[in-house]
């Protein structure tokens, strides 16, 4: 870990031209036709892009001045001038060299690029109460970035076409069947957004059984050795998380003479057993492991289960409780049984939206890894541009600041935050892997990515399936706004490998 970047390597000037392209499109001012560049949807259940929409017609010629009278007297007329003959004025003509673009993989033809985007259902979390609200018009926040690419020229002349799907994370049954209408159904080259929370393994329904390029998703070294297709995250992986925790915790004076409970849940059971190395480096010997091996979302049970973990903790003389995984269910289960611990939770997304049976004073003081906050990732330079596109394309949306959300009020920020981040690296990887890509060529991209900056993430890199390296110790705070907020208790820093 270092705590100065080291600039760009001039191997990658060309894979960030992309990024900069989108940075600088999405800075400036706007005018009102930018919201006209988007597309009718054509779709599976939650649509796409109609690619075959008419052109505009061309505008009717002028008609031309009539002629001015002829003066009256013996005046002579003038002389006609003489004609002058324009100068052809034509294109510069492309390099003759230039590969000519053809169907190179699935889901790439001569004139398009074909990309599945999936999104959270945001109704079936209200009505699991394991949220108050969504993320706004998930699909409009996205048109707005794949018109922008689209209005810029698109993906080496290709016009990009996007087909939504939205799916439930309770599960991984309807994750796969969302997961076969955009790989299959549809034959798209590239899937956005991937699958969180309980889903999470039919990620590999996109990367292994349908080889197909994945960007997002949660991975696992497992996964990851599973796949049969480039995949990258934009965040960090959690085996990686864990070290660069306890590393900053360290760092901070916060690890010696801790007795700490690892309390594991059934989602991260594989990062839970596999934590011991990562937690001897760190010269933490826990006095207590145990799983809550209740799934995500069962409330009830899970409440049940944690008066026994609650228990367990208390007779292990723990002072500091390390959650990896299911971070509501662990910071309810914590207060509702009076545990006097600090609270450590791998995973900072628990606690950016708390759901309806988990409340600010439940997870009050719990400190977690993350990279900027949602405050800080929405003054950031780079996230004003991306907001810029998106307030052209859809005006009258009224944009709050992350702290000032109450209870049933979109969450416009977080779609904006992640799905700009995410067409950020899809545009750098597209145009990295060349005009007529292929699986060989996207990883390539990744390869040479080098260190970059994406929206929101001052610190990435590529080379590795994870590109995140921004990290920094936050704590929830209960007295900030209406329902509590992440605030940073620590500089962020360049954890680039």
């Amino acid at each position: 870990m270092h705590m100065q970047r080291t600039g760009f390597t001039r191997a990658m000037i060309a894979m960030l031209m992309a990024l900069a392209l989108f940075a600088a499109a999405c800075g400036g001012d706007r005018s009102d036709d930018a919201a006209d560049t988007s597309s009718d949807n054509s779709s599976t259940d939650s649509g796409g892009v109609d690619s075959d929409a008419e052109p505009e017609a061309e505008p009717e010629a002028e008609p031309e001045a009539e002629a001015e009278a002829e003066p009256e007297g013996d005046t002579e007329p003038e002389p006609e001038a003489e004609a002058v003959a324009e100068p052809d004025v034509e294109a510069e003509p492309e390099p003759e060299n230039l590969e000519p673009l053809t169907a190179s993989a699935r889901g790439v033809t001569e004139t398009e690029m074909h990309v599945g985007v999936t999104m959270l259902d945001f109704d079936s979390l209200i009505e699991f109460n394991l949220s108050t609200e969504g993320w706004g018009d998930q699909i409009a926040v996205y048109q707005a970035y794949f018109d922008d690419i689209n209005a810029r020229g698109g993906i080496h002349g290709r016009t990009v076409v996007p087909y939504f799907e939205k799916y439930t994370p309770l599960g991984a049954s309807e994750a796969e069947q969302k997961c076969t209408a955009l790989t299959k159904d549809i034959e798209t080259f590239v899937i956005i957004g991937g699958f969180l929370g309980p889903a999470e393994v039919a990620n590999n329904c996109i990367v292994t059984a349908n080889e197909t390029i994945l960007i997002g998703g949660r991975q696992t070294d497992e996964r990851l050795a599973e796949a049969k297709a480039p995949w990258v995250d934009t965040a960090t992986a959690r085996e990686r998380r864990l070290a660069a925790f306890l590393g900053l915790l360290d760092e901070n004076g916060m690890l010696e003479g801790r007795q700490i409970a690892v309390i594991g849940s059934l989602e991260q059971e594989d990062i839970f057993d596999s934590s011991g190395p990562t937690l001897a480096a760190a010269g933490v010997e826990p006095v207590l492991q145990a799983l809550n091996d209740v799934p995500q979302g069962d409330t009830v049970a899970s409440d049940a289960r944690w008066q026994v973990l609650a228990e367990n903790v208390r007779a292990a003389g723990a002072d500091t409780v390390l959650l990896i995984g299911s971070t509501q269910a662990g910071v309810r289960g914590i207060f509702d049984n009076g545990l006097d611990v600090e609270v450590w939770a791998l995973e900072s997304t628990g606690l950016d939206s708390l759901g309806a049976e988990t409340t600010p004073e439940d997870a009050d003081g719990a400190i977690t890894i993350a990279g900027l906050t949602n405050p800080q990732q929405w003054v950031h330079p780079t996230m004003q541009r991306c907001r810029d596109v998106f307030v052209a394309a859809q005006p009258d949306v009224e944009l709050m600041e992350p702290e000032d959300h109450a209870d049933g009020d979109e969450r416009w920020f977080r779609s904006i935050h992640l799905y700009c981040r995410n067409m950020a690296i899809f545009e750098a990887l597209a145009n990295g892997a060349g005009r007529n890509p292929t699986h060989d060529t996207w990883q390539k991209a990744i390869d040479d990515l080098g260190e970059i900056e994406l929206p929101g993430v001052p610190f990435a890199s590529g080379g590795k399936p994870d590109l995140s390296d921004t990290f920094q110790l936050v704590k929830f705070d209960a007295s900030v706004g209406e329902n509590g907020i992440l605030v940073s208790i620590s500089e962020p820093y360049d954890g680039t490998p």
